[in-house]
């Protein structure tokens, strides 16, 4: 988890708020008013750990939906995996909208209005295998409602905690792996005993249940913040280097997440509910990563540097990707890939935080960025798809690797540079 310190001043406090990835905090909050604690405080939490849960579950066990869809012949890898690369990048194009909708009209009522989006995309998705309706329902629909819930939500938790941020922050998004888990495994047990069209059906179910639950709990604290947002930190070169390892970094990610199951079925014959152990393996290490790397971060390795260290580490787990050649070492490479994977993106909000600290721009700065990852979203899976059917397997894993050293490149001169201008443990 990631612990922020009580002995830092103010305005860091403050900034780190960041988490929220949307525009809609003071920077000058008394920190005195944080609760810090209590049930409403903590039933914020669940919620947003209910948000990742559903949002990310659907997202990182669509490997399972690649491989049957192109098992019953619907279209090829390049087209198949656009379903899952859509809604992945309509998530991320649409946060700046969907912080604007929730500041004017309310964060529970655009959460609400997510999650009917979301269910119905994926339950009218049971009623078809033409692949363009599917990229238009699970794909499209989905991608939509995802965003209106998971943006406004993952920005509650900062609002009502402080000296205890870290372990709110933590407890709330590992929610996305604990999603993973269960979706992976789920999916692919009912796809085998009931078939496609009631498996999204059931998931369309849970996701309209279980979010519409704790919708009453999410609540908003601080009021929204006054003012144009402030772009000026375009003209700072720290932003690109961030930037570009986020590019990278999500461009190699969401690849590894839809084609492990197929490498595993491709290459080694593994069955559904195989492939479906695999990706829980994957999420699994998720969760571990984000939570252990942010703790090593703020007790021993800094934060700048633990990032840095998933970036690496990550490219070598995905150039050993070839090397899997059984059941157990890919289980191996996806559980790396899975740890650094988690603990890069707990470390990415509080990185920024430190290199922009006392910046007012910075929750714009995430949304932004965000924003223009869409792209990395958008293209990543269908290229990766492309590249498998023009060349094979082994180029498109050395195409991932490729992508991935592009992220750890500008990370590791971004690390370089910020260490002149902050202190020394970074």
């Amino acid at each position: 988890m990631i612990a922020v310190p009580e002995s830092s001043a103010p305005v860091k406090e403050a900034v780190e708020t960041a988490l929220a990835t949307v525009p809609s905090i003071e920077v000058d909050e008394v920190i005195s008013d944080y609760p810090d604690g209590g049930l409403q405080a903590w039933l914020v939490v669940a919620g947003t750990f209910i948000a990742h849960f559903l949002v990310f579950g659907v997202i990182y066990s669509f490997g399972i939906y690649n491989s049957y869809y192109l098992n019953l012949g619907i279209g090829s890898a390049a087209a198949v995996s656009m379903i899952g690369s859509v809604g992945i990048a309509l998530m991320d194009l649409l946060c700046i909208s969907a912080s604007i909708l929730a500041e004017k009209f309310g964060f529970r009522q655009v959460i609400f209005l997510g999650t009917v989006f979301m269910s119905l995309g994926l339950f009218l998705s049971s009623f078809t295998t033409s692949l363009p309706l599917l990229i238009c329902t699970q794909g499209v629909m989905f991608g939509i409602g995802a965003s209106f819930i998971y943006l406004p939500a993952v920005s509650l938790p900062a609002q009502w905690f402080l000296k205890k941020r870290g372990l709110a922050m933590g407890i709330a998004v590992s929610g996305s792996g604990c999603g993973g888990l269960v979706f992976s495994i789920l999916s692919a047990k009912l796809l085998e005993s009931v078939g496609l069209a009631w498996t999204l059906r059931v998931t369309a179910i849970i996701c309209l249940v279980l979010m519409s639950l704790f919708v009453p709990f999410m609540k908003t604290r601080i009021p929204p913040r006054k003012g144009k947002a402030d772009y000026t930190f375009l003209k700072k070169a720290s932003f690109y280097y961030l930037f570009f390892a986020c590019f990278f970094f999500t461009f190699s990610e969401y690849i590894s997440v839809d084609f492990i199951p197929l490498y595993a079925q491709m290459r080694l014959g593994l069955p559904l509910a195989d492939q479906a152990t695999i990706m829980s393996v994957y999420n699994g290490s998720n969760i571990a990563g984000r939570l252990l790397m942010g703790f090593l971060s703020d007790k021993y390795l800094g934060h700048l540097n633990s990032w840095v260290i998933c970036l690496w580490v990550t490219v070598i787990g995905v150039c050993t990707w070839l090397a899997a050649a059984s059941y157990v070492s890919l289980a191996v490479v996806s559980a790396v890939i899975g740890f650094f994977d988690g603990g890069f993106w707990c470390l990415f909000p509080v990185v920024v935080a430190k290199v922009f600290d006392g910046d007012s721009s910075l929750a714009t700065l995430l949304g932004t960025t965000y924003t223009l990852v869409t792209v990395a979203n958008l293209a990543g899976p269908p290229l990766s798809g492309l590249i498998l059917e023009k060349y094979g397997l082994d180029w498109m894993v050395i195409f991932v690797a490729g992508l991935a050293l592009l992220a750890a490149l500008p990370g590791t001169q971004g690390r370089l540079s910020f260490s002149k201008t902050i202190f020394a443990k970074v």
